[in-house]
């Protein structure tokens, strides 16, 4: 599976204008060239971290991808279609990306992990439901790749976003338990 980055000034003027900032030709050009960057930097390690993606959940996506940058944005990324957000910090970005990427993989497997995520931990609500495996197979990547220090700072930035910062103490505490293979594990284990 390959990503292709993506600047389409279009897209960006509007969420540009739909976070009520204004949209300017430099924007384009900076753009272009963060396109450049963040593409050269995902392209040295993309085969390495795809594979351990599918390695740590068992699972296969389905097709290459697009991936589209812009400026401004409510969110720092979303999955449908696959968004991200200028990060000053391309490290950041790719793990940012992986996060996103892991959205997808789920939905690209919906038929064989939808019902799990259904029936585990039945009293929240589904975005808590959707990021405990999200975020179990996005903390065993970034630490095999990126190492303990990157999957601490995220989880520092991340504890300040509302439904990560609930979802990820859960996970943390049934993590020791997570090997590989998302539907084993959540199949197999008994989840609060």
């Amino acid at each position: 599976m390959k990503i292709q980055f993506i600047y389409s000034s279009i897209y960006d003027n509007l969420l540009t204008d739909m976070s009520k900032k204004e949209f300017i030709i430099e924007q384009m050009k900076e753009m272009e060239l963060y396109k450049d960057e963040l593409e050269a930097s995902w392209k040295k390690e993309e085969n390495k971290i795809m594979k351990e993606i599918e390695n740590i959940s068992k699972l296969k996506f389905k097709g290459n991808k697009n991936c589209y940058l812009v400026y401004h944005m409510k969110y720092t990324a979303i999955s449908a279609p696959l968004t991200i957000k200028k990060n000053q910090h391309l490290e950041r970005a790719k793990t940012i990306l992986i996060h996103e990427l892991i959205h997808i993989l789920l939905e690209d497997n919906r038929e064989k992990i939808i019902k799990l995520i259904e029936k585990t931990y039945p009293e929240e609500e589904i975005e808590f439901k959707i990021h405990v495996p999200v975020l179990l197979i996005t903390r065993r990547v970034v630490e095999k790749i990126y190492g303990e220090t990157i999957y601490e700072e995220i989880l520092r930035e991340e504890m300040k976003i509302n439904i990560l910062n609930s979802v990820w103490p859960e996970v943390n505490s049934i993590y020791p338990k997570f090997k590989n293979d998302i539907i084993k594990f959540l199949k197999n284990e008994k989840l609060r």
